[in-house]
């Protein structure tokens, strides 16, 4: 008596639709995964989105400054401590190192608390077109980001500037612009959930935005602050000022502003 069994023909079938699903299901799990990871992160910028509404409600409703450079608007030029980092001066709202940290940044930079420790893993961080200005002074404070993200260490040295541990983002310098070293990707903003970055505004609340989204406008670029409320001092950008040799070109420079 002959066992039943499956001909070679049939085994190669029940192969082939094995590959035709695992190539149809594993992107769909792996976009379920990183929405996840995007919904984590925009959890965490809404908390930080509320610690930044905290923070300039209890400073006369200025945002927090830019210390130790040269054309911070706050002119509180002077060798920076830990507590005036910007994070730091958030985190007595915050109250967590954990919200720091996106889950798609699998390197975030190691960056020191209020005591000199580097015990606050960041992924984020802060546009200095809106320091130290107030909501005043803010024509739309929802079209007005304050944080977003960065490239993680490992992924910021091999695609973008080499400086993986930076404060802050300039759009003047073209910190938003498109890589040309790496299709798809943006310089030092990061464009890590499918193409899209998290972004906080100065009123407190936080969405996910593309970044052709962000250079078509002067107020998410921040550019339009800079126009109204230009830096000064020496080396101090401007709206119409090229970017330094081997970065990319000045997105404000693209805009027409109103004469002065």
């Amino acid at each position: 008596m002959y066992k039943k069994a499956f001909t070679l023909i049939e085994l190669l079938v029940v192969i082939a639709i094995i590959s035709i699903l695992a190539a149809i299901l594993f992107p769909v799990f792996a976009q379920a995964r990183e929405k996840a990871r995007q919904t984590t992160c925009l959890s965490n910028e809404n908390q930080l989105g509320m610690a930044l509404e905290q923070y300039v409600q209890d400073n006369d409703e200025r945002v927090f400054f830019r210390a130790n450079w040269a054309y911070s608007r706050s002119g509180y030029i002077t060798p920076q401590v830990n507590g005036e980092r910007w994070w730091n001066m958030l985190m007595p709202y915050v109250k967590s190192n954990n919200v720091w940290s996106c889950p798609s940044d699998s390197n975030p930079s190691p960056s020191v608390d209020i005591n000199g420790n580097k015990t606050i893993l960041r992924s984020y961080i802060a546009l200095s077109t809106a320091e130290s200005l107030t909501l005043a002074q803010v024509d739309d404070p929802t079209e007005t980001m304050v944080l977003t993200e960065k490239w993680g260490t490992a992924t910021e040295t091999s695609i973008g500037p080499a400086s993986v541990t930076d404060s802050w983002i300039e759009p003047f310098s073209g910190d938003f612009n498109w890589n040309p070293f790496s299709p798809g990707q943006t310089w030092t903003a990061a464009n890590c959930h499918s193409g899209r970055m998290n972004c906080v505004f100065f009123d407190g609340h936080a969405k996910s935005l593309s970044p052709s989204y962000i250079l078509s406008s002067p107020e998410l670029t921040g550019c339009a602050l800079v126009n109204a409320y230009p830096f000064s001092g020496a080396g101090a950008p401007t709206v119409t000022s090229p970017s330094g040799v081997g970065t990319p070109p000045n997105v404000c420079a693209s805009f027409t502003w109103p004469s002065q």
